[in-house]
Formats: C-alpha cells, sequence, structure tokens
C-alpha cells in the first residue's frame, strides 16, 4: 500500500473477459484483509465485447471519496480500454498488461509490467477461461493490494464448483506469473 495507505486500482477489457468478477474478488479479498473498501463496475450495453471497467478502492482507513481519482494500478486485458485508461493512471503507477491482447503507449511514464495471462492460462488449463484470475492473482501477488491467502480464500468460496479446481490452478500460475515478471 502506499505510504497514505490506500490503493486505487482500475481493471479494464472487454464484457466476457471476467473484469467485474477480478475486481468484486479483489475488494473481497481486501475487505477479509480488514481494510475498507469500495467498489464500481461500469460496462458497456453489450455484456460481451463491450469495453467494461472495475474499480476498487482499498484503505487502511475510511475511503472519503468511493471512486478511483488516479489509479495506482491499471489492469489492461483489451488495447481500447488501455487506451482509454492509461490516462486515469499516476504517472508513479503501474500498469499490469495483458501481452497478447495490449500494446503499451509508447513514451508512457508508468511502469508497465507484461503478465500472458490469456497465453499462459491457455497452455496450462487448455482454456482462456480463468485469465482474468490468473491477471488477478499476478497482480494481487505483486501489490500487495490484498494477501495472496484472502484472495485464494475468497476465490475457492465464490468460485462455482465446476470452476472451482480451474480457478485455483489460474491462482497459483498468477503467482509464478508474478515472480517471472520481476
Amino acid at each position: 500500500m502506499p505510504s497514505n495507505g490506500t490503493k486505487q486500482v482500475i481493471l479494464c477489457g472487454l464484457g466476457g473477459q471476467g473484469v467485474v468478477l477480478a475486481g468484486s474478488l479483489l475488494g473481497a479479498a481486501g475487505f477479509a484483509d480488514g481494510l475498507r473498501v469500495s467498489g464500481t463496475a461500469s460496462y458497456g450495453a453489450a455484456a460481451r465485447g463491450g469495453e467494461c471497467r472495475s474499480e476498487v478502492v482499498l484503505s487502511s482507513a475510511d475511503v472519503p471519496f468511493p471512486f478511483v481519482t488516479r489509479a495506482d494500478v491499471l489492469v489492461a486485458l483489451s488495447q481500447s480500454a488501455y487506451d482509454r485508461y492509461i490516462d486515469w493512471t499516476s504517472e508513479s503507477g503501474v500498469v499490469y498488461f495483458d501481452p497478447e491482447m495490449v500494446k503499451p503507449k509508447e513514451g508512457a511514464p508508468q511502469k508497465h509490467v507484461a503478465i500472458p495471462a490469456s497465453s499462459r492460462t491457455e497452455a496450462a488449463l487448455g482454456t482462456k477461461t480463468g485469465a482474468n484470475i490468473t491477471m488477478l492473482a499476478a497482480v494481487v501477488e505483486s501489490t500487495g493490494a490484498a494477501s495472496f491467502d484472502s484472495l485464494a480464500e475468497v476465490v475457492k468460496t465464490r468460485s462455482p464448483k465446476r470452476f472451482l479446481e480451474q480457478n485455483l490452478k489460474a491462482l497459483e500460475l498468477g503467482r509464478l506469473l508474478a515472480q517471472e515478471a520481476v
């Protein structure tokens, strides 16, 4: 967490990529850690394929404003969403992006970290479903926005039974990708 005890996170991508779910899981993990949490989600009229974002504010103190004003962390799963939200990210912020989906803006002042969530999830699990969990796990492991243990517990309790094993594998894959990205 930044020295002021607050971390502002934007997760963005396209409908169907699990961006809203990832934001909800991040918020729940932070809450389980005893943080104060605010979260919002926005998505286009088309359920799949339209741009969407999830904003999560995590703080050790009261959250005075429930929306992200300047992201400390941007998680980008599509080019159009990255292009829209990169300017919402603090110059000292960190951008986590899927290199299969996003080409970073040249000269952007933010630190950019490539997490190949889609390709590695597909290679490990035989499907890209769960890439959102892989990316979220990598971000949590890297940033400490919430504890990895709390995220794992939230994923265990909130995953439908048919996706539980897959999501737990995606969590561990995300942790590994974060370590590889260092």
